[in-house]
């Protein structure tokens, strides 16, 4: 028991002097003198020709069959169209996978630092990407066709002593997005920039939550979880279905609907009030008629200046736009009832009254009645009559084929139709109000992240991949994921 004691303190012993006689000359790069720095030189240049030179016989266009590790990261949006469905980001990508035929021993050469008193390796290198192999990895949804490595060949990798290699750099894409405005301008885009890769790609996740964006004064947006989907068999049999497969990188849009919301919804609102105040015009046919046309050309006006703010789409047709429709047509409908209520003021005694409508009128007055005590009856109906004289009716002014009519003029049947129209509109506004003050709410609500997307979920052909780095790329390679 005792040895096995003293072997393993021994074992750290040895491995605590091993680590500090070697280390890797980027810890203590800037002590290094001249000399040493020409040694370093040379033995990056000896390692650079023994991995890479012509007696290494290394070939650009292997495949070291490896996986490869991808990590993509929203930076920034730069821009989103929603007719044309095209979306920019500025997005950050961190690539890393393994060729073997790129590893070295780094303990076979040092170079001894006079100032520390330490010997130093070299286990990095810096490649450019021109040199090496590189996995073939594009855009599957683009604007524009484009190949991550295409325009990178005078970047740099780094490339470590095991064969890994690793790639940070900025990516700039433009990607289609099918929008979907038809709950404008309260619209949400499920969005994504989607990679086709010839290798396994281990998707590597960073942020257990969504980070929430709201750098851009029109739209809210954050990245969700990763799925990746089954394009085409594997080329190495059915059992490693997974060797060609697109990767998907769902990003949330949503609409700050404010400003939309203040220049469309509330003139609509003011625009339906004064719809109502036709009704409470004398029905003159000048002073009715000229509002309720004022009011028809006010929104045609106002369709006008809307039609610039809301984008021009079909698919699907916004549902704003239906409403608009509906409400021209229900300004137009006031409008022609202006001109039936004139047209009825304008009538003469001269003129008989259909029965069918002195019937319905009759039987509105016997329910406006009943109820009410017999010895009442005759002071009511005659309040009514009265009431009839003052609106510039007479008995001598119905003539006496209209006598069925029970003293019914067409004053009456004018302010029968007015309280009738004025009871629809008043119930269409009441209806309109109600939207109105829900949607108004939703100015202030919180957005809150979701991690699972709508586009995974609409296309669960793998779901999450089944390799997945969740913290960070050591976890990988620790899994041995990478090899």
């Amino acid at each position: 028991m005792e040895s096995k004691i003293q072997m393993f303190f021994l074992f750290v012993f040895a491995n605590q002097v091993w680590g500090n006689m070697y280390q890797d000359y980027q810890e203590e790069k800037f002590n290094f003198k001249l000399e040493e720095k020409r040694q370093l030189s040379n033995y990056s240049s000896l390692i650079r020709s023994a991995i890479l030179g012509p007696v290494s016989g290394y070939e650009i266009d292997d495949d070291p069959i490896t996986r490869v590790g991808f990590r993509f990261q929203v930076s920034r949006l730069q821009g989103f169209d929603e007719v044309a469905g095209e979306m920019k980001l500025i997005s950050s990508v961190f690539i890393f996978w393994s060729d073997f035929r790129l590893s070295w021993n780094p303990y076979s050469i040092s170079v001894y630092q006079e100032k520390t008193g330490s010997s130093f390796t070299i286990a990095f290198l810096e490649i450019m990407l021109k040199e090496i192999w590189k996995p073939h990895i594009s855009l599957f949804n683009p604007v524009n066709a484009m190949d991550i490595f295409k325009e990178r060949e005078h970047e740099k990798a780094i490339v470590h002593e095991e064969g890994f290699v690793y790639y940070d750099g900025l990516l700039k894409t433009e990607t289609f997005c099918q929008p979907n405005l038809k709950n404008f301008p309260f619209d949400e885009h499920d969005c994504s920039v989607q990679f086709i890769a010839t290798s396994t790609v281990i998707t590597n996740i960073m942020n257990k939550k969504p980070k929430l964006f709201d750098d851009n004064a029109k739209w809210i947006y954050y990245q969700q979880d990763p799925c990746d989907l089954d394009l085409a068999p594997s080329r190495y049999g059915a059992q490693q279905n997974k060797e060609r497969r697109i990767i998907v990188f769902p990003i949330k849009i949503i609409r700050r609907p404010s400003f939309l919301f203040v220049n469309i919804a509330v003139p609509l609102l003011v625009l339906s009030v004064l719809n109502t105040v036709v009704y409470f015009i004398p029905a003159v046919p000048q002073d009715r008629l000229s509002f309720s046309i004022a009011l028809l050309l006010s929104f045609t006006v106002y369709l006008i200046y809307v039609a610039e703010l809301i984008p021009e789409t079909s698919n699907p047709v916004p549902l704003i736009i239906y409403f608009l429709v509906f409400q021209f047509l229900l300004s137009a409908f006031i409008t022609c009832t202006s001109f039936v209520t004139a047209l009825l003021n304008q009538k003469n005694g001269e003129m008989s009254i259909p029965q069918t409508i002195s019937r319905i009128l009759r039987g509105f007055r016997k329910k406006r009645v009943r109820g009410e005590k017999q010895d009442d009856k005759d002071t009511k109906m005659k309040t009514i009559e009265e009431q009839d004289l003052k609106n510039g009716l007479s008995e001598e002014s119905i003539p006496e084929g209209n006598s069925a009519s029970g003293n019914i003029a067409w004053r009456s049947i004018s302010l029968f139709f007015d309280k009738v129209c004025l009871t629809i509109i008043v119930l269409v506004l009441v209806l309109e109000i109600i939207p109105f003050v829900y949607l108004a709410s939703q100015l202030t609500a919180v957005v809150e992240p979701v991690s699972e997307s709508n586009i995974c979920q609409e296309n669960p052909v793998n779901g999450i991949s089944s390799f997945l780095c969740v913290d960070n790329v050591t976890e990988c390679i620790a899994l041995d994921l990478i090899r």
